[in-house]
């Protein structure tokens, strides 16, 4: 059997890498503000890539994060993405076609950067879905998980599959926090009762509380699992390549960003 090569691996894909450290302005803010390196995996979300990682995303896929930052520009340029779009239909093809192959360039790669977070005296953490939403349970080699897999290892998500948040019982080393869709209250309440985090996209200014509950600021960083339990993640929408028609911004009609009405009334009626 041939020595697995990482560099032939990507080269013949035509990829630089798997997943990175610095490519999401979010995760650095962690190193920044909470001296977290976080190794973020993006992968081409909903069915880009003629799978589905996001089973719960009929009201957020179009204005997923996907379509943010640097891939924006891509894909109001070119009309099936650019280079960072194909790249993660890549990677995601990988994972559901070839996952030995994913789960050993993954590992390599975790470990490249837990050594490089040591050497630097930081704290260290993997977020396996940027912008997917798989179960940790399903990224196996060899019968193994990866939670199993990097036991020491910090490993956190945001999800809005209800099952997955029974993982963060279920395995020491991972986190979760759940997202409000604007359609599941019940789900989240619930869960924050049992002291769970839950996670809501503001369209402006975020409130301090949110039907009853404390707001945190979550732009600041991403590392969630340093976080109290109970309380609401606020996020402030940001703009994303389908926001824009004709080149002008339209307001997202989607029922996952809170209004800004919607959260003051939520306030008001405490």
């Amino acid at each position: 059997m041939d020595k697995f090569s990482p560099s032939k691996v990507k080269r013949t894909l035509g990829i630089s890498y798997l997943g990175c450290c610095d490519s999401s302005p979010k995760l650095v803010k962690s190193l920044t503000h909470k001296n977290v390196l976080t190794y973020g995996l993006y992968l081409a979300p909903r069915d880009l890539s003629g799978y589905n990682v996001c089973s719960n995303s009929d009201n957020c896929c179009k204005y997923c994060l996907n379509g943010s930052g640097r891939n924006k520009i891509e894909l109001l340029t070119y009309k099936e993405g650019g280079p960072i779009q194909q790249s993660r239909i890549k990677k995601t093809k990988l994972f559901f076609e070839d996952k030995d192959t994913f789960m050993q360039l993954l590992i390599h790669e975790i470990r490249q950067a837990k050594n490089k977070a040591d050497a630097a005296n930081m704290k260290f953490a993997v977020r396996l879905n940027c912008t997917s939403d798989i179960s940790p349970e399903e990224f196996t080699l060899m019968g193994v998980n990866i939670l199993q897999f990097c036991e020491s290892i910090q490993f956190y998500d945001y999800t809005k599959v209800y099952e997955h948040t029974k993982l963060s019982e279920k395995y020491s080393n991972y986190d979760v926090t759940y997202s409000y869709s604007g359609e599941n209250w019940e789900i989240c309440e619930e869960l924050l009762k049992k002291g769970y985090r839950v996670a809501v996209v503001f369209e402006n200014v975020l409130p301090e509380e949110f039907r009853g509950y404390p707001v945190i600021d979550a732009n600041q960083y991403d590392a969630r699992f340093l976080d109290e339990g109970g309380l609401i993640c606020g996020l402030t929408y940001k703009k994303v390549a389908n926001d824009y028609v004709n080149g002008k911004y339209q307001r997202p009609e989607t029922t996952f960003v809170t209004r800004q009405e919607e959260a003051v009334s939520s306030c008001e009626a405490k």
